[in-house]
């Protein structure tokens, strides 16, 4: 089981192999990059440079699975060889957790109908 990444002419992400389908990435994953979260715990950063439209990826956290990225025109191309259940693409420089931030920054709190505060 395998699934491969690689920009596509749409400023998106095409994924193949196990899963077919393409991810459009915001404007906001173009400005400032974007976390690719797989379910076997491997966890990517990309950036998309919109001039040359080309996509690249380093890999943050190695999950499970096998992992590589090839360098081609137009872009990287990741190939995750694992079982993967599912894929998140996430906009932002945010995404991965950055090391300045302290807990206070991270900490989100929700107000339910009862008035209960949880944090999450």
């Amino acid at each position: 089981m395998s699934i491969t990444i690689q920009p596509n002419d749409t400023a998106g992400l095409q994924l193949s192999g196990d899963v077919e389908t393409v991810i459009g990435l915001p404007s906001r994953a173009l400005r400032e990059g974007f976390a690719v979260a797989v379910s076997d715990g491997t966890l990517l950063r990309g950036t998309f440079d919109s001039k040359i439209r080309e996509c690249s990826f380093v890999v943050a956290v190695e999950g499970s699975g096998s992992i590589s990225i090839v360098r081609g025109s137009g872009g990287d191309t990741v190939r995750l060889s694992a079982q993967i259940d599912w894929i998140i693409v996430v906009p932002g420089d945010h995404a991965l957790r950055p090391a300045e931030a302290c807990e206070d920054d991270l900490q989100q709190e929700f107000c339910f109908a009862d008035r209960e505060r949880k944090a999450a």
